[in-house]
């Protein structure tokens, strides 16, 4: 015959087989090589895609830009071929401005088209951004030097001038010139222009790249596009048509070139991209980077810089793997001390509950999980029943009430004694009479909702749940410790209890369930607290007739106040005095109660 223990014990080995076993894992750590591998491999895949990555981002920000500003090389090949060709004739200034808008409304990226005769004569069509309309200019220009050299420029084929300041529009322009020539003769020119603000909304543009700061550079000096200068740059002028770096408030931007604090970047970049890292301010900054050589006598240097701990996720990851390896290879003399540990595990985590279980704190504690070592399960097994059990004793046993106790000393430590204390009873009005239409189960529900809001009234205010009594509550300060402001607590606690139960009557009312009223009593006076009850069996309570006084006071609720009234609240006058401005209880006089010799003083705690 097998019994429960055995079958219990079934499958489960001993803590000495355990231990056997780790000279077999011995054996096993020679595969920590193959991890050291693993981890090699892992770097060279990791830098491999953070070089990757890199390029992918700055072929995507040259892409942009070609996607910007080749619109400008393409629309001033159309036009001055149409011109050419004599499809269209610029002296017919009327048609000429049609036809120029035209071009303007299907390429967005262009501010301005500029036709030059070879006398210098200008005739354009710009966008205004304001009023998304056309504006039409004419100007002679035979005077400006910088127009006559470009257009002997223009002579020998297409060009991309440099940055040209413009201080009526109070804006840097960049600008494209495609020579109009018949039968190999220049006749004319034209000129597209694109603002350089233009470039720095597309590199503040977010989701292009998702980390770092981006820019681009006209040669190594000056900075052509970044988001700082969406909005222009107060420095610009003919002569200084774009800020140099240390003009763009970017100190990160600025330092690009600085050879102090440079190390060589880590990533195989192809395809002409360049990097290397600056220590600046105690940080460290990857920048990237290539040359544009498309689009100006200077090159473009379109980038991006970022810090380097932004790429730290896949090192680590890189690290981590290198980390495995080298710990694969420790294991070997650390095996046994691993599986000591595993083995105490159990045992720390018994340890740690049964502390709590010191401090009462039942419903924190997990259950024990099994374990593969059979006398370590065999103590889990044990433990678990025992939590059962003691989480049905937490809920006949109030947990402050013995939390108190237990630090103060045993049993015999807690002596009666008298104290000023104040109680409070609470009781449902008229509920006999509906119970008596209700089934069980409804009546239990109706009281366990109730006590809940009740209960959690009182103990936000730190007030003992004595017991429940039917349909009503004991409850009490001031015995377990000391509350200067007992009465006070007492009665907030009151007003919280009367707040709640309007909420809970609205959602009663919402579901079609007649309304719960209830009635509070409350005195302040002397009690005897302590342990009261059989050798076998205490109750750490408060009798006298402080007590008697507390549910006569709620009772009298029927007799003064109206019995349609949600809440009514009663305090004596001994819990009146004790009371500050905030409360100012309504007057009901002197009354004779049940029990007690002598006439009290009754008030109406008014609900808030």
């Amino acid at each position: 015959m097998i019994d429960n223990k055995s079958q219990k014990r079934h499958g489960r080995i001993s803590i000495a087989a355990g231990l056997a076993a780790a000279i077999g894992l011995l054996v096993l750590i020679s595969v920590g090589a193959v991890l050291v591998i693993g981890a090699w491999l892992a770097q060279k895949n990791t830098f491999s895609l953070l070089s990757t990555n890199a390029d992918i981002s700055i072929n995507a920000s040259i892409n942009r830009i070609k996607q910007h500003l080749k619109p400008s090389e393409n629309q001033a090949q159309f036009i001055a071929r149409r011109i050419a060709n004599g499809d269209i004739d610029p002296s017919d200034k009327k048609s000429f401005a049609v036809f120029l808008a035209g071009a303007l409304a299907a390429t967005p990226q262009i501010d301005a088209v500029i036709y030059f005769d070879t006398q210098l004569r200008s005739f354009s069509v710009g966008q205004n951004r304001s009023t998304e309309q056309t504006v039409q200019n004419s100007a002679d220009h035979s005077q400006d030097l910088l127009i006559r050299r470009n257009m002997k420029r223009a002579a020998t084929g297409k060009f991309w001038g440099p940055p040209i300041w413009r201080e009526q529009y109070k804006s840097t322009y960049l600008n494209f010139t495609y020579p109009v020539k018949r039968e190999g003769k220049l006749v004319g020119a034209i000129v597209s222009v694109v603002s350089v603000q233009k470039l720095s909304h597309f590199v503040g543009d977010g989701k292009l790249v998702q980390a770092g700061q981006r820019f681009i550079l006209y040669g190594r000096d000056h900075v052509l596009a970044h988001p700082f200068l969406v909005n222009g740059a107060r420095v610009q002028s003919d002569e200084h048509p774009l800020p140099r770096l240390d003009m763009v408030h970017d100190k990160i931007l600025s330092a690009i070139w600085q050879q102090h604090g440079k190390y060589k970047v880590r990533l195989s970049l192809s395809g002409g991209t360049r990097g290397h890292s600056l220590d600046i301010g105690g940080q460290r900054y990857v920048f990237i980077y290539r040359e544009l050589y498309e689009f100006g006598d200077k090159p473009l240097i379109v980038g991006a810089y970022f810090l380097a701990s932004s790429i730290g996720e896949e090192v680590s990851r890189m690290k981590l793997a290198l980390a495995i390896g080298l710990g694969a290879l420790m294991l070997s003399l650390l095996a046994a001390i691993v599986v000591g540990r595993q083995i105490a595990k159990p045992i720390t985590r018994i340890s740690r509950a049964s502390s709590r279980i010191g401090s009462l704190d039942i419903s924190k504690i997990d259950k024990l999980s099994g374990s593969v070592f059979r006398e370590l399960d065999d103590q889990s097994i044990a433990f678990n029943s025992m939590l059962a059990a003691l989480r049905w004793f937490e809920l006949y046993v109030p947990k402050k009430i013995v939390d108190i106790l237990i630090q103060r000393g045993g049993i015999e430590d807690v002596v009666s004694d008298s104290k000023n204390i104040t109680i409070m009873f609470t009781d449902i009005a008229g509920f006999t009479s509906a119970a008596e239409n209700m089934r069980a189960p409804q009546v239990a529900d109706l009281l366990n909702r109730h006590f809940a809001l009740v209960a959690k009234s009182i103990a936000d205010e730190d007030g003992i749940v004595d017991k429940f009594i039917g349909d009503a509550v004991m409850a009490f300060w001031g015995a377990l410790q000391p509350q200067d402001d007992h009465a006070e607590r007492a009665c907030r606690a009151a007003r919280a209890i009367a707040a709640a139960l309007h909420e809970d009557n609205k959602t009663l009312r919402r579901q079609g369930k007649p309304p719960i009223h209830m009635r509070i009593g409350i005195h302040t006076g002397p009690a005897t607290v302590g342990n009261i009850g059989s050798p076998d069996r205490l109750n750490y309570t408060v009798i006298g007739d402080t007590v008697n006084v507390g549910q006569r006071l709620e009772q009298l609720g029927k007799q003064l106040l109206p019995a349609d009234a949600e809440v009514t609240i009663l305090v004596s006058g001994t819990t009146r005095a004790e009371l500050g401005d905030d409360f100012r209880p309504i007057s009901h006089g002197v009354h004779k109660v049940k029990g007690h010799a002598e006439p009290i003083d009754v008030f109406q705690l008014k609900v808030e």
